[in-house]
């Protein structure tokens, strides 16, 4: 199932600010990611759905890592989304039954404000010609998940993958076990929609260069 959507911001501070402002709902910061130069800020969209606004960590004075390459991109755009696994060594066999290459899985974690340690384990794929438009998957153990511990008020009302040619797209998804809508579009993207306590909001966005590879993210 849909486990979260990510949003790439060049400028979180900024971001926040204004769609703090746009919104009515005010964004539970998350932390930093070890290794990556980024941070995040958090909202549930409900129904175990949330949303992470990713961009680069603002306390380094100089953007590093993959922060650097996201301080460099335009507007805030939908990047990807991930998919949520209960037993990821399961998910990766699946995925490789479906003919794609899926490295080990991966551990991650990052220290919440409050000292907390979120940890979850990720699982990337490759072999395939869709980039950031096949989800990684992600495993939250015994880790609260997300939209339980963030920012409350803002309600998914849908989540669409577009693409030139969505069949195969659909296709892939079926394989691997992702519910997530494919249509079609001229060009590859992401249509999100959800509502506020200041109306409906809707982002459509186009897909830069990819962002998620397994060699992007890594954690060293």
């Amino acid at each position: 199932m849909l486990d979260h959507v990510i949003v790439l911001a060049s400028d979180l501070e900024a971001f926040r600010a204004r769609f703090e402002a746009d919104t009515g709902v005010s964004l539970t910061v998350g932390g930093a990611h070890p290794g990556l130069g980024t941070a995040n800020l958090l909202a549930s969209l409900g129904e175990g759905v949330y949303i992470e606004f990713m961009g680069p960590d603002p306390s380094f004075e100089t953007p590093q890592g993959l922060g650097a390459r996201l301080a460099g991109q335009g507007e805030p755009r939908v990047g990807g989304f991930a998919a949520r696994s209960r037993d990821i060594h399961a998910t990766a066999a699946a995925v490789e039954a479906a003919g794609l290459a899926a490295p080990s899985p991966a551990a991650g974690s990052r220290a919440a404000p409050d000292g907390r340690l979120i940890s979850w384990t990720a699982l990337f794929t490759a072999g395939h010609a869709y980039g950031d438009q096949v989800p990684f998957f992600i495993d939250w153990g015994e880790t609260p998940h997300p939209s339980a511990t963030s920012a409350q008020g803002l309600e998914l009302l849908s989540f669409e993958v577009v693409h030139p040619e969505p069949d195969g797209l659909s296709d892939l998804y079926g394989r691997i076990g992702v519910s997530v809508s494919v249509i079609a579009g001229p060009a590859p993207g992401f249509r999100l929609r959800m509502r506020t306590p200041e109306g409906v909001r809707a982002l459509a966005s186009g897909l830069g260069g990819r962002v998620f590879a397994p060699d992007a993210v890594r954690q060293d």
